[in-house]
């Protein structure tokens, strides 16, 4: 009769540890789901966005007087760069005409 017993004991605490793994496995699911509702990514795929205090007002320079390469790197440098940002790949600051 113990003997019985103890199988069946057994056999629910095998039952029940695959239970608590599926229950934990499908609550961290849900978290990692929830994190990715709250917080978007489309931001990671956008270009580097250029904050206020980095930016020239609209048409108070040519376009000569915007660099088309870095002065540190060599690198080219995105249409809307304007002199006193920072270079987006060598992250010195491009002091010039401006």
């Amino acid at each position: 009769m113990k003997e019985n017993e103890k199988k069946l004991g057994d056999w629910k605490m095998i039952i029940g540890g695959i239970v608590l793994i599926i229950a934990l496995f499908t609550g961290v699911q849900f978290v990692f789901w929830f994190l990715g509702e709250a917080v978007p990514q489309t931001h990671l795929h956008d270009a580097p966005s250029i904050s206020a205090g980095q930016s020239a007002p609209a048409g108070s320079q040519s376009e000569t007087d915007t660099p088309s390469f870095c002065v540190h790197c060599g690198k080219t440098l995105p249409e809307s760069f304007r002199w006193g940002q920072f270079c987006p790949w060598c992250g010195e600051k491009m002091e010039g005409a401006g």
